[in-house]
């Protein structure tokens, strides 16, 4: 009970996402808010309460992908996804826009640094965007613990080799 009003709901969730994004909170609230014990307030404790309040999940994911295309950020995962926490670094022209298709979606951003939080994701696009942005923190999680996530880091273009039985390419 983060708020501390003797109920677990989506008010603690919305004041523990506030915390991720920077707000402070009380002695007791910082206490509470911990769910998962580990000394730190992440989407991991989000998705405890929020699995106090809906019960957990048997379909967890076990991996996931993200994917920059040109204008938004797709997350695949072989199954459930309790919920996204990222930190992007950017320039002045970067803009964002959250998916409006999850429980809680929310972020701040500080200078050139934004923090975001997705509670249960219920599409693969996380976020559309303009401008450029790296990815300088990530947590994904499922209904229990942090999911392995891949993503190209970059693309090249090597030289061709020609096949060894063809002397030949093109």
């Amino acid at each position: 009970d983060v708020n501390e009003d003797g109920s677990v709901n989506i008010l603690d969730i919305v004041q523990v996402a506030n915390s991720v994004l920077g707000s402070e909170l009380s002695e007791c609230g910082a206490e509470a808010a911990d769910v998962n014990g580990d000394g730190t307030i992440n989407i991991l404790d989000i998705v405890g309460i929020v699995n106090m309040i809906l019960g957990g999940r048997t379909d967890d994911a076990t991996s996931a992908s993200l994917q920059k295309t040109g204008d938004a950020l797709i997350l695949t995962a072989d199954g459930y996804i309790g919920g996204v926490q990222m930190t992007l670094t950017h320039g002045s022209d970067f803009s964002i826009n959250l998916t409006d298709d999850a429980l809680h979606a929310d972020y701040s951003t500080d200078g050139n640094k934004t923090t975001l939080i997705v509670v249960m994701p219920g599409s693969e696009k996380i976020f559309s965007y303009r401008g450029d942005f790296g990815i300088t923190n990530m947590i994904i999680a499922n209904s229990s613990s942090e999911v392995p996530v891949s993503m190209p880091g970059k693309f090249a273009l090597s030289a061709a080799y020609p096949n060894p039985f063809n002397p030949s390419t093109s």
